[in-house]
């Protein structure tokens, strides 16, 4: 019983106040010795094991090191030596380890050029880094192997796009594509390079030639370089076309001294038949319909191709322009036919009509500005079935200022540029 109030319940416990404790500062904890012993123990074993772990990289690295520098000088030997064979096994060795790095795969390349063994040699080129200095001179070397000894050449193509990728100055990548190109008659594709390749001033003398030509040439060696790549895809469509277009236009089938070399060239209406939509054929097949004067057939080829494929060829814009002027829509004509110099300002077969629909359209002015584009145009094209037999006239001076000429009647000022500085380096 609390003695002052008389109440029964628990008595009041009296409490003795303690030292004052300032705000935010922890009770004191009184450690356990185990506790203690339990915690110094783990600090020394994790210390031991931070202590081997660095001990064992530091080991593996020395290792590493040696290893390599071993790998090296090995390589080096072994390449001086040319024992292919123990290079191509050390190297192999080497790019396991340092797979990012260029040497071992150089060496790899190396040894695979010595054996012969063309597909691991495109392979370790391939692997390269393209930061590398020497990544640029790889991939031209995979490009010659690919076009020369593998006969792949839509992979060569590719190997110098991705060396223009990493320097768009790299003359023999521009040189190497626009002629596969213009082997395989992709023709907008073509343009499209020798244009880039002016814009990094480092296009060849006969880039221009293909340039200016490129709506009507067939060139005499279609024939020998798609039959050789061929060989190696004998279903290729586009190797296929370029190879029998040749045939076709030059009438060799019809030459009896000579017919008989190509008698697996099928006849080209079959060639149509089996590829209705390819382009080329097409444009060929327009070309001697109109000569023929078979406007049914011009409207059945031309409906044949896709709008993409036609909007965007001269040829077809010209064989609208034909229709066009038989039914008598002089105004469409001209528009077709401005259409076609747009897409090729360079060829003379433009030149020529727009000259002679603007003369009957009573527009003097406009005609003698396009007949005097086509002399030069024209004339040109006759040099070039000439130079055709021979790479070393796509150089003439009197050619490229023939060529300046023609680029400033078109007002290309692109091509204008870059023929006036060729013109004054000679």
């Amino acid at each position: 019983m609390d003695l002052v109030t008389g109440d029964k319940s628990t008595p009041m416990t009296t409490v003795v106040p303690g030292p004052l404790r300032p705000p935010g500062v922890a009770l004191p904890i009184h450690a356990d010795p185990r506790l203690s012993r339990r915690l110094i123990g783990l600090g020394i074993a994790s210390f031991g094991i931070f202590a081997i772990a660095l001990i064992g990289s530091w080991s593996w690295h020395s290792w590493h090191v040696r290893t390599v520098a071993a790998l090296h000088q090995n390589c080096r030997k072994l390449s001086a030596q040319e024992h292919w064979d123990d290079l191509a096994v050390a190297a192999e060795r080497w790019s396991q380890l340092e797979p990012n790095k260029a040497e071992p795969w150089l060496f790899a390349a190396e040894a695979a050029e010595g054996q012969k063994e063309w597909k691991q040699l495109v392979e370790s080129l391939s692997r390269v880094p393209a930061n590398d200095r020497r990544a640029i001179a790889a991939w031209l070397r995979k490009a010659t192997v690919e076009f020369e000894f593998l006969n792949r050449p839509w992979d060569g193509s590719r190997s110098c796009d991705r060396v223009l990728e990493l320097d768009p100055r790299v003359l023999i990548a521009h040189k190497q594509s626009i002629f596969f190109h213009a082997m395989t008659l992709q023709r907008a594709e073509l343009m499209r390079r020798i244009r880039q390749a002016i814009r990094a001033r480092r296009e060849s003398p006969e880039s221009y030639v293909f340039l200016i030509s490129a709506s009507w040439l067939y060139s005499g060696s279609l024939y020998r370089h798609n039959t050789h790549w061929l060989e190696a895809d004998p279903n290729n469509e586009t190797f296929r076309v370029a190879q029998a277009l040749q045939i076709y236009a030059s009438e060799a089938k019809q030459d009896l001294e000579v017919a008989a070399e190509f008698e697996h060239i099928l006849p080209a209406e079959e060639l149509l038949a089996q590829y209705p939509r390819n382009l080329e054929l097409v444009a060929f097949f327009l070309k001697q319909s109109i000569s023929e004067g078979n406007r049914e057939r011009v409207v059945e080829l031309l409906n044949q191709l896709s709008p993409e494929v036609s909007q965007n060829d001269p040829r077809c814009w010209c064989a609208r322009a034909w229709l066009q002027e038989l039914d008598g829509d002089l105004a469409a004509a001209e528009n077709s036919l401005r259409n076609a110099n747009a897409l090729d300002p360079y060829w003379w077969q433009v030149h020529y009509q727009l000259h002679d629909l603007l003369r009957r359209m009573n527009r003097p002015d406009e005609s003698a500005h396009y007949l005097k584009i086509y002399d030069v145009s024209h004339d040109l094209a006759i040099q070039i079935t000439r130079l055709n037999r021979s790479e070393n006239g796509f150089d003439d001076p009197k050619f490229c200022i023939s060529l300046l000429k023609l680029a400033q009647l078109v007002d290309d000022k692109e091509v204008v540029e870059a023929l006036q500085k060729r013109v004054a380096s000679r």
